[in-house]
C-alpha cells in the first residue's frame, strides 16, 4: 500500500509509542520497501532472526502487518497495514463511543480487544471476570476509606444506556450477591458482536485486499485455459470473482447474523424498552450464552469500519448541533444508530458491491419513522427546541415532499437521466387533514406556550401520537436544511428517511476546507477559492471582476495559495512564442488534490506533535523514571516533593495538550479522507 512520507513516519510514531522500538523498526522497513520476507527483514534492519521474527508476531497478533504464503516455493511475504497502524490514533476516540453507546462493561471488553489484538471469547470472558472483580474490590476499599474520614471525590456520570460510571456505582453493581458476571459478559459480548463492533477473525483478514483478489481471479482462471474471449466471457468472469470476494467478506459476519437471528437484536431492545430490563436480562443472557458457548473457542478483534460508522454519527451530531440545536440533534443520532445498523462500512466497496436496478441501491437503507419513535430515548423532550407557526403560513406539500434520488454532487460527471419533476413523486400527505394541524399544535401547547407532552391532547390524541409528532416535525426540519441532514424519500404511513453520506460529508469537507483556508489565506482567500469552486476554471483578467478585487492584490494572493497548495493554474498559449504578454493563465481548484495535500500536512502536524512529545520526554527522562516505580505509580502527590513533582505536573499537562491535538488533527483527516 503506497503512503506518503509523512503518513508512513506517523505510522512508525505510532506503533513506537504503543508497542515499543522492535515492532516500529520492522513496520518502517516494511513500509518503505514494500513486501518481504524474514530473510529480507533481517538484512535490512540488521536485526537477527529471533528478533525479527518476535517483532512479526507482535505486528500479527496487532494485526498491523498482513502475509502470504506462496504455494510454489512456500515462502512467506509481509506487508505493512497503514490502515490499521494510522487506526491507533482512534483508540481513545473507540473506547469512549463504546462507553458512552455500550456502558462500562462493553468498554472493559473492547479495551481487552485493543490491547491484545485479537482474542478468544473464552480468554475475554475470563478477563471479563478478573476486571469486575477488581474494580469490584477497589470500590468496597475506596468506600471503606471514605468511611474512614478519607475524602473521596468520585465524578458520577450517567451515559445513554443507564449505565453508571464511578466507584459509587461499582459498588451498588455488585450490592447483589447473585449478580452473575460471567453472564453479563456474555451479554455484552453478544451485543457487541450484534452490533458490529466487534468481528471474528477470518483466515482471510490476514491477507491484503489485493491478494485476496489475486487469489480469486487465478481460482477462476482455471476454468478458462484459453483465457477470456468476448464480452460475454469477462462480464461472467467479474460477477463470479465479485460473488466470491463477496462470500469471503460475509464469513466476518456469520456470528452477527446468527446472534441476530438467536439473539433478536432489534426485538430484544425493544423488548426491553417495554418490560424495563424485568426479563431483558434473561431473554437476552439466555440467548448469548447459547450462541457464545457454541463459537467458545472464535477469536475476536475490533471492527475498525464499523467504528468509524459510529465516530462519524458522532460527527454529525456534533455538525447539525451546531447549525440547528440540541433536541434536533439528539432526534437526528438516533435516526443515525438505527440507520447504521444497515450500514457496515463507512466507503462501499464498489468493485464488490453489484449495481442493482432497484431503488434501494440508488438510494441506500431507510428507516421509518416508527423505527426512530420506537429507539428515541424517554429523557429527550422532543416539545422543546421548534415552533409551531399558523395553519395558513404552512405549505404541507412543500414540507412534506418525497425525494426519490439522492441530490447530485457538486462538481460530479455524474449525470441522472431524470424527467422533469420526477425527482418530487408527490407527499406522504396528500390526504393530510389541515384543520387537524392547528387542532393538534393547539393542544400540545399551553396557553403561555410552555410544553406539555404529558398531558393529553384537545382532540383526544394519545399522548405517545403527539410525542411522535413532534419527534416528526424534528425530522422535516432536518430535510429541509441546505446541508442535507436526511431525506424524506417515501412512505404514506410513518414516512421513510434515508441520510445521503456522500454530499452531506462533500458539504462538511467544503466546511473544514473553508474554515482552514480562511484561518491561513483570510477572507479574500476564501472569496477566491468559492468562487474557482463555483465557476471551474477562470482567466486571471476576469477573476478581478468576480472577486471585486484589485488585480494587483488577486495576483498576490492567487500566488500565495499556489505556493500553499490550494490553487492550481494553467497556462494556455495563444501562439507558438509561448510569452507571457500572448499567454491565458486560467486558475482551477482541484478538490481531491487539495483533500490529499491537506491530509498529508495534517499528518504531518500530527507528527511533530508526537516529536514534541519525546524531546519533553527527554528533558524530564529523571521525573518521570521516577514516577514509573511501583511504589511510586498512584501516589505521585505524596512520593514526589519538590520540583519533582512540579516538573512532573508540567509534563502531564504537556502531554495532554499535545495528544488532544493528535486527536482534533485526526478530526479533519477523517472529515477528508475515512468518512
Amino acid at each position: 500500500m503506497l503512503v506518503t512520507k509523512n503518513v508512513a513516519e506517523l505510522c512508525v510514531l505510532l506503533i513506537r509509542e504503543l508497542y515499543g522500538q522492535l515492532p516500529s523498526r520492522i513496520f518502517a522497513d516494511l513500509l518503505g520497501r514494500g513486501r518481504s520476507t524474514v530473510v529480507q527483514i533481517a538484512q535490512h534492519t540488521s536485526l537477527n532472526f529471533r528478533q525479527v521474527r518476535h517483532g512479526i508476531a507482535v505486528l500479527i497478533q496487532l494485526n498491523l502487518i498482513y502475509h502470504n504464503t506462496d504455494p510454489e516455493s512456500g515462502i512467506v511475504n509481509y506487508e505493512a497495514n497503514s490502515y490499521a497502524a494510522y487506526n491507533l490514533t482512534r483508540t481513545g476516540k473507540i473506547l469512549d463511543m463504546v462507553r458512552n453507546k455500550y456502558g462500562n462493561h462493553g468498554y472493559t471488553l473492547v479495551h481487552e480487544v485493543l490491547v491484545q489484538g485479537h482474542a478468544k471469547i473464552s480468554d475475554l470472558v475470563k478477563a471479563f471476570q478478573v476486571r469486575r472483580n477488581e474494580q469490584h474490590e477497589g470500590a468496597n476499599g475506596a468506600n471503606g476509606a471514605s468511611q474512614n474520614g478519607t475524602s473521596h471525590n468520585g465524578h458520577n456520570h450517567v451515559n445513554g444506556n443507564g449505565v453508571t460510571n464511578g466507584t459509587d456505582d461499582l459498588d451498588m453493581v455488585y450490592k447483589d450477591e447473585d449478580f452473575d458476571i460471567e453472564a453479563q459478559a456474555f451479554d455484552n459480548l453478544a451485543q457487541l458482536i450484534a452490533a458490529g463492533i466487534l468481528e471474528p477473525v477470518t483466515p482471510m483478514a490476514y491477507q491484503s485486499p489485493q491478494d485476496i483478489r489475486s487469489t480469486v481471479e487465478q481460482e477462476f482462471m482455471a476454468d478458462y485455459p484459453t483465457g477470456l474471449r468476448g464480452s460475454k466471457q469477462t462480464s461472467e468472469f467479474e460477477r463470479n470473482v465479485r460473488d466470491k470476494l463477496r462470500e469471503i467478506q460475509g464469513e466476518s459476519t456469520r456470528l452477527k447474523r446468527k446472534l441476530e437471528l438467536e439473539f433478536t437484536y432489534e426485538l430484544g431492545a425493544k423488548r426491553r424498552k417495554l418490560t424495563n430490563g424485568a426479563a431483558a436480562n434473561e431473554f437476552s443472557g439466555a440467548k448469548a450464552r447459547s450462541v457464545l458457548l457454541e463459537e467458545f473457542d472464535t477469536v475476536l478483534r475490533v471492527n475498525y469500519d464499523k467504528c468509524m460508522v459510529e465516530l462519524r454519527n458522532l460527527r454529525l451530531k456534533r455538525y447539525a448541533e451546531d447549525l440547528i440545536g440540541n433536541i434536533t440533534a439528539q432526534v437526528y443520532e438516533t435516526l443515525l444508530a438505527v440507520l447504521s445498523k444497515k450500514i457496515p462500512r463507512c466507503q462501499v466497496d464498489r468493485s464488490i458491491e453489484v449495481e442493482e436496478d432497484n431503488d434501494d441501491a440508488h438510494t441506500g437503507p431507510r428507516v421509518t419513522t416508527q423505527e426512530v419513535f420506537e429507539q428515541l430515548s424517554s429523557a429527550i423532550d422532543v416539545s422543546a427546541g421548534i415552533g409551531f407557526p399558523s395553519e395558513d403560513t404552512i405549505d404541507i406539500r412543500r414540507a412534506e415532499k418525497i425525494r426519490r434520488y439522492p441530490p447530485q454532487l457538486k462538481g460530479s460527471t455524474l449525470h441522472q437521466e431524470l424527467e422533469e419533476g420526477e425527482e418530487i413523486v408527490g407527499s406522504d400527505d396528500e390526504d393530510y387533514d389541515h384543520s387537524g394541524e392547528a387542532a393538534a399544535n393547539y393542544g400540545y401547547h399551553g396557553q403561555n406556550g410552555s410544553d406539555d407532552v404529558k398531558m393529553q391532547t384537545d382532540d383526544g390524541l394519545p399522548v405517545g401520537a403527539a410525542r411522535l409528532h413532534q419527534m416528526r416535525q424534528h425530522l422535516l426540519i432536518l430535510a429541509e436544511s441546505k446541508e442535507g441532514f436526511v431525506r424524506h424519500c417515501g412512505g404514506r404511513d410513518f414516512g421513510e428517511w434515508t441520510v445521503d453520506f456522500e454530499p452531506l460529508m462533500q458539504h462538511l469537507k467544503f466546511v473544514e476546507l473553508d474554515t482552514i483556508i480562511e484561518n491561513r489565506f483570510g477572507r479574500h482567500g476564501l472569496r477566491l477559492t468559492r468562487i474557482l469552486r463555483e465557476k471551474g476554471k477562470i482567466d486571471d483578467k476576469t477573476l478581478p471582476s468576480l472577486a471585486l478585487m484589485k488585480k494587483p492584490d488577486v495576483h498576490v494572493k492567487m500566488a500565495e495559495m499556489e505556493m500553499g497548495g490550494f490553487l492550481d493554474v494553467q497556462e494556455v498559449p495563444r501562439d507558438n512564442n509561448r510569452t507571457a504578454a500572448r499567454t491565458i493563465f486560467f486558475w482551477f481548484f482541484d478538490l481531491d488534490r487539495t483533500l490529499q495535500r491537506t491530509v498529508d500536512n495534517t499528518c504531518k502536524s500530527m507528527v511533530r506533535c508526537l516529536q514534541r512529545l519525546d524531546v519533553e520526554r527527554l528533558k524530564r527522562k529523571d521525573v518521570l523514571a521516577t514516577a514509573e516505580r511501583k511504589d511510586v505509580r498512584g501516589n505521585e502527590e505524596t512520593m514526589l516533593r519538590g520540583y519533582a513533582y512540579t516538573e512532573y505536573v508540567q509534563f502531564i499537562d504537556v502531554e495532554k495538550k499535545l495528544l488532544g491535538q493528535v486527536m482534533r488533527l485526526d478530526d479533519i483527516v477523517a472529515v477528508f479522507r475515512d468518512y
